[in-house]
Protein backbone atom coordinates (compact mmCIF):
# COMPACT_ATOMS: atom_id res chain seq x y z
CA UNK A 1 0.00 0.00 0.00
CA UNK A 2 2.02 3.00 -0.95
CA UNK A 3 1.19 6.03 0.76
CA UNK A 4 1.11 9.54 -0.99
CA UNK A 5 1.78 12.69 1.12
CA UNK A 6 0.43 16.49 0.50
CA UNK A 7 1.05 19.12 2.66
CA UNK A 8 -2.17 21.40 3.70
CA UNK A 9 -3.50 23.30 5.72
CA UNK A 10 -5.76 21.56 8.48
CA UNK A 11 -8.44 23.66 8.93
CA UNK A 12 -9.58 23.54 5.00
CA UNK A 13 -10.50 20.16 5.81
CA UNK A 14 -12.23 20.02 8.69
CA UNK A 15 -16.30 18.85 7.91
CA UNK A 16 -18.45 21.06 7.10
CA UNK A 17 -22.01 19.80 8.52
CA UNK A 18 -23.57 21.67 5.24
CA UNK A 19 -21.98 19.11 2.91
CA UNK A 20 -22.96 15.43 1.81
CA UNK A 21 -20.29 12.57 3.80
CA UNK A 22 -16.92 12.47 1.54
CA UNK A 23 -17.24 15.57 0.24
CA UNK A 24 -14.29 18.34 0.68
CA UNK A 25 -15.15 21.23 1.35
CA UNK A 26 -14.46 23.81 -1.39
CA UNK A 27 -11.25 25.61 0.83
CA UNK A 28 -9.30 22.36 0.66
CA UNK A 29 -9.02 23.33 -2.88
CA UNK A 30 -5.96 25.83 -2.13
CA UNK A 31 -4.02 23.21 -0.62
CA UNK A 32 -4.58 21.29 -4.29
CA UNK A 33 -3.07 24.42 -6.38
CA UNK A 34 -1.60 22.38 -9.87
CA UNK A 35 1.04 23.73 -11.68
CA UNK A 36 1.15 22.72 -15.39
CA UNK A 37 -2.08 20.63 -14.66
CA UNK A 38 0.10 18.72 -12.10
CA UNK A 39 -0.48 18.31 -8.51
CA UNK A 40 2.66 17.46 -6.52
CA UNK A 41 2.85 14.74 -3.66
CA UNK A 42 5.56 12.81 -1.60
CA UNK A 43 5.80 8.98 -1.41
CA UNK A 44 6.03 7.78 1.91
CA UNK A 45 6.70 3.92 2.56
CA UNK A 46 4.06 1.42 3.83
CA UNK A 47 6.02 1.63 7.43
CA UNK A 48 5.96 5.49 7.36
CA UNK A 49 10.31 5.18 7.08
CA UNK A 50 11.23 8.14 5.51
CA UNK A 51 8.21 9.81 6.49
CA UNK A 52 10.39 12.54 8.61
CA UNK A 53 12.61 13.13 5.67
CA UNK A 54 10.22 14.15 3.32
CA UNK A 55 8.44 16.21 6.43
CA UNK A 56 12.19 17.81 6.49
CA UNK A 57 12.45 18.21 2.88
CA UNK A 58 9.12 20.16 2.61
CA UNK A 59 9.42 22.09 5.90
CA UNK A 60 13.06 23.00 4.92
CA UNK A 61 11.61 25.38 1.93
CA UNK A 62 9.32 27.37 4.55
CA UNK A 63 9.85 30.51 5.80
CA UNK A 64 9.59 29.82 9.21
CA UNK A 65 8.92 26.53 10.99
CA UNK A 66 5.54 26.40 12.44
CA UNK A 67 3.45 23.14 12.43
CA UNK A 68 3.34 21.01 9.92
CA UNK A 69 -0.49 20.21 8.30
CA UNK A 70 -0.14 17.02 6.03
CA UNK A 71 -2.73 14.20 4.64
CA UNK A 72 -1.60 10.44 3.85
CA UNK A 73 -3.26 8.68 1.46
CA UNK A 74 -3.01 5.18 0.09
CA UNK A 75 -2.45 5.52 -3.70
CA UNK A 76 -4.86 2.80 -4.47
CA UNK A 77 -7.17 5.36 -3.91
CA UNK A 78 -6.50 7.10 -7.04
CA UNK A 79 -7.01 4.67 -9.81
CA UNK A 80 -4.50 4.81 -12.52
CA UNK A 81 -7.52 4.73 -15.45
CA UNK A 82 -7.78 8.35 -14.19
CA UNK A 83 -5.00 9.53 -12.45
CA UNK A 84 -1.15 9.40 -13.59
CA UNK A 85 1.18 9.61 -11.30
CA UNK A 86 4.84 9.58 -12.50
CA UNK A 87 7.93 9.68 -10.56
CA UNK A 88 9.93 12.85 -10.97
CA UNK A 89 12.18 14.76 -9.40
CA UNK A 90 11.09 17.33 -6.43
CA UNK A 91 12.63 20.74 -5.53
CA UNK A 92 13.33 20.61 -1.91
CA UNK A 93 16.83 21.26 -0.29
CA UNK A 94 16.71 17.64 0.31
CA UNK A 95 18.33 16.38 -2.89
CA UNK A 96 17.69 12.02 -1.62
CA UNK A 97 14.09 12.92 -1.03
CA UNK A 98 13.36 14.58 -4.49
CA UNK A 99 15.47 11.69 -6.31
CA UNK A 100 13.72 9.25 -4.51
CA UNK A 101 10.45 10.08 -3.26
CA UNK A 102 8.68 12.96 -4.71
CA UNK A 103 6.00 12.60 -7.86
CA UNK A 104 3.67 14.16 -9.65
CA UNK A 105 -0.25 13.73 -10.89
CA UNK A 106 -0.16 14.37 -14.55
CA UNK A 107 -2.72 16.19 -17.18
CA UNK A 108 -5.45 17.01 -14.34
CA UNK A 109 -8.16 18.64 -15.37
CA UNK A 110 -10.41 21.04 -12.83
CA UNK A 111 -12.54 17.80 -12.15
CA UNK A 112 -9.87 15.23 -11.21
CA UNK A 113 -8.50 17.91 -8.85
CA UNK A 114 -11.78 18.47 -7.16
CA UNK A 115 -12.18 14.32 -7.19
CA UNK A 116 -8.58 14.28 -5.85
CA UNK A 117 -10.21 16.78 -2.97
CA UNK A 118 -13.13 14.61 -2.08
CA UNK A 119 -10.94 11.24 -2.05
CA UNK A 120 -8.49 12.72 0.36
CA UNK A 121 -11.66 13.61 2.21
CA UNK A 122 -12.97 10.24 2.28
CA UNK A 123 -9.79 8.09 2.49
CA UNK A 124 -7.27 10.43 3.68
CA UNK A 125 -5.58 10.10 6.89
CA UNK A 126 -4.84 14.22 7.96
CA UNK A 127 -2.29 14.22 10.54
CA UNK A 128 -0.03 17.23 12.38
CA UNK A 129 3.59 17.82 13.67
CA UNK A 130 3.82 20.66 16.24
CA UNK A 131 6.31 23.26 15.27
CA UNK A 132 8.92 22.31 17.90
CA UNK A 133 8.93 18.48 16.13
CA UNK A 134 9.67 20.49 12.95
CA UNK A 135 12.50 22.57 13.69
CA UNK A 136 14.35 19.65 15.30
CA UNK A 137 13.40 17.73 11.70
CA UNK A 138 15.21 20.31 9.85
CA UNK A 139 18.02 20.96 12.15
CA UNK A 140 18.57 17.17 12.40
CA UNK A 141 18.42 17.07 8.36
CA UNK A 142 20.98 19.90 8.23
CA UNK A 143 23.27 18.24 10.99
CA UNK A 144 23.33 15.02 9.17
CA UNK A 145 24.10 16.44 5.61
CA UNK A 146 21.12 15.68 3.91
CA UNK A 147 20.30 19.33 3.57
CA UNK A 148 22.26 21.54 3.18
CA UNK A 149 22.60 24.79 5.12
CA UNK A 150 23.84 27.49 3.05
CA UNK A 151 20.66 27.98 0.90
CA UNK A 152 18.42 27.36 3.88
CA UNK A 153 20.00 30.99 5.40
CA UNK A 154 20.55 32.99 2.34
CA UNK A 155 16.63 32.09 1.49
CA UNK A 156 15.52 32.99 4.96
CA UNK A 157 17.47 36.14 5.34
CA UNK A 158 15.98 37.48 2.04
CA UNK A 159 12.54 37.27 3.78
CA UNK A 160 13.87 38.72 7.08
CA UNK A 161 12.77 35.69 8.88
CA UNK A 162 15.18 34.91 12.22
CA UNK A 163 17.31 32.13 11.47
CA UNK A 164 15.10 29.49 12.90
CA UNK A 165 17.80 26.73 11.46
CA UNK A 166 20.51 27.33 14.45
Amino acid sequence: MPLLLRAIRKSRWYKATWLEEGKAQANALWDLRPEENKLSFWHVEDNKSNLYQVVAAIAAGRDSPGNFDYVLLDQTYLPETSFRIEHTAGRSFHKEADEYWHRDTAKLSAENVAEIANIIMEHGTRERIWEGEVTRLVKQAVTSGVIDMNPLKNRLKQKGCPNWLE
